[in-house]
């Protein structure tokens, strides 16, 4: 990069140098074209794509996924818990009602499950029924290590300036205001010091081209190990990175280098990310830095008043946009009671239902959503979860 550049101006420069590469060595290999052919100035709907079907079941409903065109069932299978064959049944009963596609990742039983995804996807033949994603849980393994060696030459009063200069930044964020940021599952929290001390020790002492090439041969590595385990040649959607706890840690040329390298090469189709934590911002990110053809993020009854804006916005930008804890609110303890107040009166209709399954019910009433992810367990809850695709209503106000 040039240093006599500003970082906005040198960004962009990038990006508009790199997009038109991108997409013609893309298309040559069969993959997707980067969204980094469009600058985040003009960011604008790319003319419809032609839609890619798999596993098409007229008992099921699609909407398509971005400008990936990839038509995706309105419900995609979670596999955080599928470990071992013993849930090989209901990966079928999944495929049986049409849906087609399947996320995972590397850090899922690290590994465990992916592997477990490989086995059945060999046993059963049905691989090009399904998109399969996955995600490179590890990616930022190289920045540990740029990270050690950059506090070799630190003293600690250096370290503790640039762990306090992290906590005033997500302090004047907001990023942990109670109702904006939940905590899913045990850890999640941490993840944002963590990456605040990360992206400023890189920032302060800089990115050396050798770290860049060490990110580059990490993220090949990881991909690597994830086709081994999952038993195939290629990748539908890759998310990377995996949990985004900051938005300007995608503020980085390597990352939509590595995109565009994996889409020549045909490992992947798509590219993508994936957040739980201060949502609204990072998917504002994503949309800007342009080379993401779509995010996987939490939404739910809870946090969606934040979001719809920029929900809309990604929609516009042409990026897919799939819910993850959707239902996941109702798992918890000690949730308050106004949350499940508010998705009864706002979907009266369903008395019935789970409160799961109207918890998804509820989200696929948002027509800039292209699917919600659930981990489904049992047959029963495939069934039910599947009786509530295509059904539209008038949300109640709450």
């Amino acid at each position: 990069m040039n240093n006599d550049a500003s970082p906005n101006t040198s960004r962009r420069a990038f990006l508009k140098s790199t997009g038109a590469k991108s997409v013609s060595l893309a298309l040559a290999a069969g993959g997707l074209p980067l969204a980094n052919a469009v600058s985040k100035e003009d960011a604008k709907p790319a003319n419809a794509p032609t839609p890619i079907w798999r596993n098409r079941h007229p008992d099921m409903s699609y909407r398509m996924l971005g400008r990936t065109g990839f038509m995706v069932s309105e419900l995609v299978i979670g596999s955080f818990a599928y470990k071992s064959p013993e849930h090989f049944p209901i990966i079928d009963d999944e495929i049986d009602r049409g849906i087609n596609y399947l996320d995972t990742a590397s850090a899922y039983g690290q590994g465990a499950v992916e592997s477990n995804i490989g086995d059945y996807l060999t046993q059963s033949g049905n691989r090009e029924k399904i998109f399969l994603a996955t995600k490179l849980s590890g990616y930022y393994g190289y920045a540990s290590w740029a990270i050690k060696e950059i506090q070799k030459d630190l003293s600690e009063s250096q370290i503790e300036q640039i762990r306090k200069k992290g906590e005033e930044m997500m302090i004047e964020r907001s990023v942990l205001k109670p109702g904006y940021h939940m905590n899913y599952f045990g850890g999640q929290e941490a993840q944002i010091p963590k990456a605040y001390f990360r992206y400023l020790m890189l920032k302060e002492y800089g990115h050396k081209v050798a770290w860049q090439k060490r990110a580059k041969e990490h993220a090949r590595k990881l991909l690597e190990e994830g086709l081994a385990r999952l038993q195939t040649d290629y990748i539908d959607v890759l998310h990377c990175p995996h949990g985004l706890a900051m938005p300007d840690l995608i503020e980085d040329e390597t990352l939509a280098e590595i995109f565009a390298e994996f889409k020549q090469k045909g490992l992947i189709r798509a590219s993508a990310v994936s957040f739980h934590n201060d949502v609204g911002a990072n998917l504002a990110k994503a949309i800007e830095v342009g080379y993401y053809d779509a995010a996987m993020f939490a939404y739910n009854i809870a946090n969606h008043a934040a979001l719809e804006p920029t929900i809309y916005k990604a929609k516009q930008a042409g990026m897919g946009l799939i819910a993850m804890k959707v239902a996941r609110l109702f798992a918890m303890n000690d949730q308050p009671e106004w949350r499940r107040e508010k998705l009864n009166t706002t979907l009266p209709q369903e008395p019935e239902l789970s409160t799961f399954a109207k918890a998804y019910l509820w989200a696929l009433q948002n027509p800039n959503l292209s699917a919600c992810v659930s981990q489904m367990e049992s047959h029963d809850e495939v069934a039910e979860n599947a009786s509530i695709v295509g059904k539209k209503f008038d949300l109640q106000p709450a």
